[in-house]
């Protein structure tokens, strides 16, 4: 009998698994909801055709385990080749949390110093400019470099090393590798990290991606991630291809970079949860020989602008947070997680327009799992005089995009690049105010007299004045 109730146990609790993650794929929400309306939720399979998503993973961490992993759609929109959970992304940026963390174990080697000036131990290369810049103020993106992302090399392009990159020489795409500014406000920078990488090397003696993999990779148990500018050919079977706005197939499946620390990590959801997971149990004080308290402190501890040694931080709430996002041309992603609890998430996808649905998706896991994050917001809908409404219609100028409003009988939509692929509902907050539930965006229609209305306030995170064109 008692090996009865333990399987009766163990299939209650697969049950109860399964109607979790049915929760979950059935439980996306927008970003902003209406007070008073019921929850409006959406499936997954129907964001991803509405959003041109070919395909996309998820690992969720509860418990400080990895509760669970799925894969959704195609691996390669032209093929049809089926997404598994062992299909590898490109993660971009979300490189740069595993570089931080190989920094941090060099260091603790006695390998670096993240405090000294790289000129130092830099022997290819020197990083010119007679300021002294450190590995922690490339980390933390606090040295000066040029901000913004790197390129990237098409299948058709010649594949630049890292020192030509850094020293602009053909068939680099500039910037070439040299402060632009002084160091200590936060500008972030990929190409920082490519001098990072560069300084790694010639610190530690070996290549950059052997050291990612002996370091971190391997120990976390990563069997399924790599660095590397592009995958080697055993592994191509395997890959995810990007995919544009559009559902259609990058060039070549991806884009490459030399800039390995900043841009060349290939990885799974469920890869990167035990990364994840890795980086609690440390937080916690039982990383074991990985990484220590006071190691894990630095990474989580802000250095300018909510952001650490290569993580993205938020101390705002009662659960501290450490997370980073990936964005390439046809890929996004995600990595979240709580440093105390023991949960978080990480979404990947093959396709450009995979952001707000992993927004959506993120929405759905923080309702399931009770997450202080990712609530929507709460706006509050007003009646307003339809009689107005024909003297908003027309197309607008917002910041050299053209935002289309249209009347639907007593219904206003949107429509423009900032909004996604389909016109969306403005729900009125007064005569001449809206909001949008597909994103927290306002919109103020500058009403005077009877004439049709010539300016706008489009508000999505910044004003953008409109005009009518």
């Amino acid at each position: 009998m008692a090996g009865w109730a333990c399987w009766v146990s163990a299939q209650d609790q697969d049950m109860s698994l399964h109607a979790r993650i049915a929760r979950v794929e059935n439980g996306l929400r927008w970003p902003v909801a209406v007070r008073g309306e019921a929850v409006h939720a959406m499936a997954l399979a129907e964001r991803m055709r509405a959003l041109h998503v070919p395909g996309l993973g998820v690992a969720v961490i509860d418990g400080g385990r990895i509760a669970w992993a799925r894969a959704y759609g195609v691996a390669d929109a032209g093929s049809g080749r089926p997404l598994t959970t062992d299909t590898l992304f490109q993660a971009a940026s979300i490189s740069k949390p595993v570089a931080a963390v190989l920094s941090l174990r060099l260091a603790g080697q006695g390998k670096l110093d993240l405090d000294e000036d790289i000129n130092r131990r830099l022997h290819a290369w020197k990083l010119p400019g007679a300021r002294t810049v450190t590995a922690r103020a490339l980390l933390s993106h606090t040295a000066g470099m040029p901000a913004g992302g790197v390129p990237g090399y098409g299948a058709a392009e010649p594949l630049p090393t890292l020192l030509q990159v850094l020293a602009g020489a053909a068939p680099a795409k500039p910037p070439k590798a040299e402060p632009d500014h002084a160091p200590g406000p936060y500008a972030y920078s990929s190409l920082g990290y490519g001098v990072l990488q560069q300084y790694i090397v010639d610190a530690a003696g070996r290549p950059f991606a052997d050291l990612a993999r002996d370091q971190v990779l391997a120990p976390l148990g990563m069997r399924d991630s790599l660095f590397a500018a592009s995958p080697p050919s055993a592994l191509t079977a395997r890959v995810a291809a990007g995919h544009a706005l559009d559902g259609s197939k990058v060039d070549g499946g991806w884009r490459r970079f030399p800039e390995l620390a900043a841009a060349g990590l290939w990885s799974t959801p469920g890869d990167l949860a035990r990364f994840v997971t890795a980086l609690q149990r440390a937080a916690a004080g039982h990383g074991g020989a990985f990484l220590s308290q006071d190691q894990v402190k630095a990474l989580f501890t802000p250095v300018r602008k909510d952001y650490g040694l290569g993580f993205e931080l938020d101390h705002q709430g009662a659960q501290p947070a450490f997370h980073h996002s990936g964005a390439q041309d046809g890929y996004q992603a995600l990595m979240f997680g709580y440093v105390g609890s023991g949960q978080g998430a990480v979404i990947m996808t093959n396709g450009a327009g995979g952001w707000p649905l992993i927004e959506e998706l993120m929405r759905s896991i923080a309702a399931e799992y009770g997450w202080q994050d990712y609530r929507p917001l709460e706006r509050a809908a007003a009646p307003a005089d339809t009689a107005l409404y024909d003297r908003f219609a027309g197309d607008y100028l917002v910041s050299n995009i053209v935002l289309h409003i249209e009347r639907r009988g007593d219904r206003l939509y949107a429509a423009g690049p900032p909004l996604g692929p389909d016109p969306v509902e403005l729900v009125p907050a007064g005569d001449h105010d809206f909001f949008i539930r597909e994103k927290d965006a306002t919109l103020h229609f500058d009403a005077n007299g009877d004439a049709p209305v010539q300016t706008l306030s489009f508000v999505d995170g910044r004003p953008r004045p409109g005009r009518r064109q």
